[in-house]
């Protein structure tokens, strides 16, 4: 690449890419009902926040809910007031993050390595199936990933001095923002990622890390909301949000997301895919690109992945972080195609890449055959993923400059198809959103049931549902009129052979959770 390409990207090219990120983000985000047991959850906080008109304490049913800091409540409440409370404003803070990060991966991109890499990085980054996922999703994971990135951007800028004079009291107002979105690790990855790229280039000169106007606005910023917290909550709030929620959960399996040492390897990989598989391209480049910048860029993508790795609980989107720096090095790859000097690169890019589509695609024949929910939804990614991943292999050896074409509409497609695919499957699999549809707003008991399934009801039932611990003390709360109760597989098979009680079928969820309407036979 020759040293006089520009070091930024155009503004066409740019609003054409995240235009294309906003289309793929926001088509039928609202259709996919919440998630899991975390979506229901934050979406809840964040309506009893707007509801009440409170910015200090987060509350879940009423009680306060210390786990995560404020500012996705904020914006998600923000949502709730202009669009009405539901799935499309609990989300929109992560589409608006995922754009954010799409964004400073370009800018730095092109800033280090020239316009090419920093178009193309950005393209990755908007198209990686990882960032898609939590960029829709109504939690913090992509809003403290696009603080970091814009943070540990700007730092390693001003390490290899191509910043103004305000990179960073910028990074520092930018770490304030992280800590507000999820903790700690707001201020500690691009701290650590800015000392690593120091010791990378020599000896380091750390003060420059702590500019005072950095430490004042991150005070201002961040600083406000932590005292409040306290003086409301006192020590409790340190005792769960500071070392339950943060120190226990890196250091400890204590909430119950273990994971081996290896197990972000995987996620990474299929996380970028297809642009995953130009990996071996890509090492061929940085070996041969400029030392000091790539330091930074390695240290950048090698701390955050390094300290999630160490980490006793693991979950897919804490990685999210890492996105733009492997994107970047990713991006690296269009100087070796297009060398003849690399074209062993390039075809072992190819055979990674059909190897990976032929695998998908041969598990998700396994599924269908052996009746699996998601296989026949599934068959058409995996077909589209497979035929993508072989127009690339060939345009490896006879059409370079057509590669990175292919893998855009490839990965642009696949996003496409799986927002038309998903929908269903997901709520089948993964939401209680019909569940509660029978509720209708009334009080729902809640025993043995799958928590991913009773969770929806924070959402989807307006916070009414309590969980008993047992059978016996769910049937114990049904005196006079009738309850509604969700039962768990077992507690279901139990209830409906006990003497005294009436029990009438109103829903099915996943994994034989059932909502029905319980009496005792004299009241009936």
């Amino acid at each position: 690449m020759a040293d006089t390409e520009p070091r930024f990207i155009a503004f066409k090219e740019g609003a054409l890419i995240l235009g294309l990120q906003f289309l793929l983000l926001g088509f039928r985000l609202g259709e996919i009902p919440l998630l899991g047991p975390d979506e229901p959850r934050y979406a809840r906080v964040a309506v009893e926040m707007a509801r009440a008109g409170e910015f200090v304490t987060p509350t879940l049913a009423g009680a306060a809910w210390l786990e995560k800091p404020p500012l996705y409540y904020w914006l998600a409440g923000l949502g709730f007031r202009l669009f009405g409370e539901n799935e499309m404003a609990a989300r929109w803070p992560a589409m608006a993050a995922a754009l954010l990060m799409t964004g400073v991966t370009g800018l730095m991109g092109a800033r280090l390595f020239g316009r090419s890499c920093g178009r193309l990085a950005m393209l990755i980054a908007a198209t990686s199936p990882l960032a898609f996922a939590y960029g829709r999703a109504a939690t913090m994971d992509e809003l403290v990933a696009a603080f970091i990135s814009g943070a540990s951007g700007l730092l390693i800028l001003a390490h290899l001095g191509v910043a103004a004079p305000l990179a960073t009291p910028a990074a520092w107002a930018l770490m304030a923002f992280a800590v507000l979105a999820k903790g700690p690790i707001g201020i500690l990855i691009p701290l650590g990622v800015a000392v690593a790229a120091s010791l990378a280039g020599g000896p380091p000169r750390l003060i420059r890390l702590f500019p005072p106007a950095g430490l004042v606005v991150a005070l201002l910023i961040a600083g406000p909301w932590f005292l409040a917290i306290y003086f409301d909550q006192g020590f409790h709030f340190i005792e769960v949000f500071l070392l339950n929620h943060n120190l226990e959960r890196f250091t400890s399996t204590i909430h119950n997301h273990p994971g081996p040492v290896y197990y972000y390897v995987p996620v990474l990989f299929l996380g970028l895919f297809p642009w995953s598989s130009l990996i071996a391209p890509a090492i061929a480049a940085a070996r041969a690109t400029e030392r000091k910048p790539m330091a930074s860029i390695l240290a950048w993508a090698l701390v955050p992945f390094a300290l999630f790795s160490l980490a006793g609980s693991k979950l897919p989107g804490y990685i999210v972080p890492c996105i733009p720096p492997f994107a970047i090095l990713l991006a690296l790859s269009s100087r070796a195609i297009q060398s003849p000097e690399h074209r062993g690169a390039g075809r072992a890019a190819g055979l990674i890449g059909l190897a990976i589509g032929a695998a998908v695609f041969a598990l998700t024949i396994r599924g269908v055959r052996q009746g699996e929910p998601w296989g026949r939804s599934a068959f058409l990614l995996a077909l589209w993923l497979l035929s993508t991943t072989f127009l690339a292999s060939r345009a490896f050896d006879r059409a370079r400059h057509e590669t990175f074409r292919i893998l855009a509409i490839g990965a642009s497609g696949f996003l496409l198809i799986l927002t038309l695919v998903a929908p269903p499957v997901l709520e089948a699999m993964e939401s209680g959103r019909r569940l509660f549809l029978p509720a209708q707003g009334r009080e729902v008991i809640v025993v043995g049931a799958w928590r991913t399934a009773w969770m929806a009801g924070y959402f989807y039932n307006d916070g009414k549902v309590q969980e008993v611990s047992s059978l016996s003390h769910a049937l114990g709360l049904v005196s006079g009129p009738s309850r509604l109760m969700l039962f768990g597989p077992d507690e279901w098979r139990d209830v409906q052979t006990m003497e005294g009680f009436s029990v009438l079928e109103l829903a099915q969820g996943a994994r034989g959770t059932v909502l029905a309407r319980v009496s005792t036979r004299s009241t009936r």
